[in-house]
């Protein structure tokens, strides 16, 4: 539990903009021929204030050493360092391809040894599929040779266990080597290459506000506002669009000075037929917010607003990102007209900027998700389908359970409401609203919704699953037997269903036997051992039927005692019950020195125990099988 807390704080971290390495800068260390590693951070160059991931060797520009790639959470995401050291040293450097057959096609996983003349230890290098974090080096094995460096032979050891000796390996080449072919080909570079040019990374300056396109639209969370009369929710049809719901403070400049600039464009925004609805996020300060209203006129929507809704805004907008940042004030979120948020305005928002944003919210899904990045490109699937999840999973996350809760059940209102919108994803929805709800104890609103899922898509394992076991704690057998089964059909060979199956048979068996209803408690009682052999229980009470039915058609005493004995047997003769119960089935049997035997068993047990009401009944019945009845 505790690691994976840990991951998940260290994953909050990351996408608050947190640092892995605390703003340290990188370090470089040389391998002095084995005897330690020198520090050479500073004078190599590498020590780069980047919070670096991961460095790869490739000798991209084919001059004989090996240059670097390194990428970094942090700007530039990016890095060529390109090694320009002046150098007589001889190098080679091969390629490998396997046959396809015993050895994969890149190679991966063989082994090079390079043997030089005068020199007994070989140079080794082997084929990696990745060799750093999220990455991998150049498929061509580079070997630095040293200075007039001189090549006695080269061994490959393919993964197969096959050994080669490659010829025509000469310094200061490239050579490419095929399993089977003792010979190497030499290989030379393309010559139309590009040569990239250095340059040090020109971050840009920070913008005082951002606009966020949504590609699939949301529910807003619920918006409280704040009254003489207590603190309300904002009911779904005040939050249909066109609306900017808006979050300021009386002393914040950028607000004032957004709030004096809708103003005086009153007649243009309300020609558009957008509603303004702005929310003052200082509780502390209303009185100066209803003077800043008044001084500036304001024409539209003000509220003072509660704490909650500011944690609930800003939530939401860590949702839709990678970059879990604060919401600042001035904030603002474009509503459409079915109340699903469309645009987030971090900071302030021009007039100009939200009539064209309204001029675009009933545009054709692609259009609009062309304008969800900044940048032009070419789309290669289908626009993305809403996550009202990952919001609610923010508010789990920030253990606003309540909130979520009530998110996701005003989401799905809306939902069902824009045309379109796929059943399987309002089922979604309504199964994970049951799930909580279930969670929460609250089970008949769990099982309202998870029958609302089931309606939306009958087909989902997981719902008709969820169903019948919370029916079985309603003690409605039959509806519950009734999803398992269908569950079943999509899923025979689910272990967890096959014991909700067992359970639900077996006290559906319980509540027909007390009425009465032999036959059908022994065919349940029978289902229930189908599904579960480990139900211990219905075995015991399937035994006890097949011996003492009075119905001749129903009885079985063979079937009770090969029952009885198994039980006793897993139980290694220690469970009291089971015990009373072989006794029982050897009785139906007229073996009654054994069903003596049995009753002695248990009788000690009860004793034992200290159950004497079960110890009497017990001591009454061998009462009989000592006289043979």
């Amino acid at each position: 539990m505790r690691y994976r807390q840990g991951w998940k704080a260290l994953n909050r971290l990351l996408h608050e903009d947190r640092s892995f390495s605390g703003n340290e800068r990188n370090c470089a260390f040389l391998n002095c021929r084995g005897t330690g590693f020198a520090d050479i951070s500073s004078a190599s160059g590498f020590d780069f204030p980047d919070d670096s991931r991961a460095v790869t060797a490739v000798d991209w520009d084919f001059d004989g050493d090996l240059d670097l790639w390194m990428t970094a959470r942090t700007a530039p995401r990016l890095r060529f360092l390109r090694n320009d050291l002046a150098t007589n040293a001889d190098w080679v450097a091969v390629k490998l391809s396997g046959n396809g057959e015993t050895t994969n096609r890149d190679a991966v996983g063989a082994r090079v040894q390079l043997y030089l003349k005068n020199q007994q230890v070989p140079l080794i290098r082997s084929v990696r599929a990745g060799d750093a974090f999220l990455s991998q080096s150049s498929g061509w094995l580079h070997f630095g040779l040293g200075p007039n460096a001189s090549i006695e032979k080269l061994l490959v050891r393919w993964p197969g266990g096959t050994q080669e000796s490659i010829s025509g390996i000469e310094p200061g080449e490239r050579f490419l080597v095929t399993q089977g072919v003792a010979a190497a080909k030499s290989w030379s570079p393309p010559s139309n290459r590009k040569s990239l040019t250095p340059s040090p990374p020109v971050f840009p300056d920070p913008e005082p506000s951002a606009r966020i396109v949504l590609s699939a639209r949301l529910s807003p969370p619920p918006v409280y506002i704040q009254s003489e009369n207590g603190v309300s929710e904002l009911p779904a049809d005040r939050l249909k669009g066109p609306l900017l719901i808006n979050l300021w403070a009386s002393w914040c400049a950028p607000c004032i000075s957004e709030l004096r600039e809708w103003t005086a464009a009153e007649s243009r925004i309300r020609s558009k037929g957008l509603r303004i609805h702005v929310l003052h996020a200082d509780p502390d300060n209303t009185v100066a917010a209803r003077r800043a209203l008044a001084k500036l006129k304001f024409p539209f929507d003000a509220d003072i607003t509660t704490s909650q809704t500011v944690r609930n805004l800003d939530l939401f907008q860590r949702s839709l990102l990678d970059r879990w940042l604060p919401m600042p004030v001035p904030g603002s979120f474009l509503l459409d007209r079915y109340g699903r948020v469309a645009v987030v305005y971090k900071g302030p928002v021009s007039v100009d900027q939200l009539l064209a944003d309204i001029d675009l919210l009933d545009a054709d899904p692609k259009l609009w998700r062309d304008h969800s990045v900044p940048f032009p490109g070419q789309w290669v699937g289908p626009p993305p389908d809403v996550d009202p999840l990952r919001v609610n999973s923010q508010f789990v996350d920030h253990n606003e359970i309540a909130e979520g809760l009530n998110y996701l059940q005003r989401h799905v209102v809306v939902a069902e409401t824009v045309p379109g919108t796929s059943r399987k994803e309002l089922a979604d929805i309504h199964f994970i609203i049951g799930i909580i709800l279930q969670e929460r104890k609250n089970t008949e609103a769990a099982l309202e919704a998870l029958e609302k899922a089931r309606v939306m898509n009958p087909q989902d394992f997981r719902i008709l699953s969820e169903l019948g076991s919370i029916l079985i704690k309603l003690t409605r057998y039959e509806e519950a037997l009734t999803h398992l089964n269908a569950a079943l059909k999509i899923n025979a060979g689910d272990v967890q269903l096959k014991r909700f199956l067992g359970k639900a048979h077996f006290q559906f068996a319980n509540s027909l036997r007390n009425e009465g209803l032999i036959s059908e408690a022994i065919a349940n009682y029978q289902d229930a051992l189908r599904n579960d052999t480990k139900q211990l229980d219905a075995a015991n009470q399937l035994s006890l039927l097949l011996s003492t039915t009075s119905n001749a058609a129903l009885r079985s005493p063979t079937e009770a005692l090969a029952l009885a004995g198994r039980l006793s047997k897993i139980t290694q003769n220690k469970n009291a019950e089971y015990l009373d119960t072989l006794s029982i089935a050897h009785a139906a049997n007229k073996n009654f020195e054994a069903a003596a035997a049995a009753a002695q068993r248990a009788l000690q047990i009860w004793e034992q125990s200290n159950k004497p009401a079960a110890a009497a009944a017990t001591r009454s019945r061998l009462t009989l099988y000592i006289g043979k009845q």
